[in-house]
């Protein structure tokens, strides 16, 4: 397996450096790697001086694992990810799924160390946004539920920038959306810096009712979260276990783990199972194949009623009128 150690920045003197190291060179704002090895299209471009942005779409045609070891940590990564195929984020020797079936949203601090391993025949689609930590405490800032706690937040001392989610549907729109615009075409940074913005602005929209949780996690504790949100997916299918298992899996009291779980995916873990759990009811829903009452069996809701009451709390609309505007 070919082992790749970079970096990022909002600086693009990375470029060259993980040009090299996958066997290519760089071009105006290209990474161009031969097609043998990983065919498709790679594109870097520094939006100002507080932004930048890394846009991947290729086919791995070997092995690779990619170990992040940033040495600014002046800077937050937020990594939208819609991979396919085999592949997985490892943090302190744990692994967890990466890409479109799973997480496929992480943001975390430029300190923060992780690998990403891709096996051949995955496409990865993924668009990194660098964003300076300056730039995003200015805005933060301007939220009026956040200025108390704003110092807090960007103080290492104090807290660690981490967040694993799922993106919302309006984000896997803007990604395609500019999946279907080449590199070559004139306007192409003009539709990149759009959907940047597009995607930092969706993303401050979703969690600005969130509370956020200050606090220092290290790596072990994010490990334990992690894994603990495999678990409720792989188990999405059956009632929830309830926290009391939950926080012993993880090795935690109670209250470590509600804080933790909380903090690193913004939400409760109930509300994440349940979240979870319907978003999978609706993708099996949108088949065509199965009734509310089929559905709502698999997934251990209460019956079809108490399906439709959730389904229409989390989208606004019943099943039966989601599928009529499909």
């Amino acid at each position: 397996m070919k082992e790749v150690v970079h970096q990022y920045g909002v600086e693009l003197d990375w470029v060259a450096d993980l040009a090299a190291q996958l066997d290519g060179y760089v071009e105006g704002n290209c990474i161009r790697i031969p097609d043998e090895l990983h065919p498709g299209n790679r594109y870097v471009l520094q939006i100002n001086e507080q932004l930048s942005a890394f846009i991947i779409d290729v086919t791995y045609r070997q092995d690779v694992v990619f170990k992040l070891r940033n040495t600014r940590s002046d800077f937050v990564g937020l990594y939208f990810n819609l991979t396919e195929g085999e592949s997985i984020h490892i943090l302190d020797e744990v692994s967890r799924s990466a890409g479109r079936w799973g997480y496929n949203l992480a943001i975390f601090d430029a300190d923060m160390r992780g690998d990403f391993q891709v096996k051949t025949g995955c496409t990865s689609y993924m668009i990194a946004i660098f964003i300076k930590k300056t730039a995003l405490k200015q805005y933060i800032s301007n939220i009026p539920q956040y200025q108390q706690i704003v110092e807090s937040i960007f103080d290492p001392k104090l807290n660690t920038i981490v967040r694993f989610d799922r993106m919302s549907n309006q984000a896997w729109w803007l990604m395609n959306e500019l999946r279907k615009v080449s590199p070559d075409n004139p306007l192409y940074n003009i539709f990149v810096s759009g959907t940047v913005y597009g995607l930092i602005g969706d993303y401050m929209d979703q969690i600005i009712s969130q509370e956020i949780i200050i606090g220092q996690v290290i790596a072990e504790d994010v490990v334990n979260v992690v894994g603990s949100q495999a678990f409720l997916i792989e188990n999405i299918e059956n009632p929830f276990p309830g926290i009391a298992d939950l926080a012993s899996r993880a090795m935690m009291s109670e209250t470590k783990y509600k804080k933790l779980f909380k903090k690193i995916t913004g939400v409760s873990p109930n509300s994440f199972f349940l979240s979870n759990k319907l978003s999978f009811a609706k993708e099996m829903l949108e088949t065509g194949n199965y009734t509310i009452s089929e559905i709502a069996d698999k997934f251990s809701f209460f019956g079809a009623s108490h399906l439709i009451e959730q389904f229409k709390n989390a989208y606004g609309i019943p099943p039966k009128e989601y599928l009529t505007r499909l």
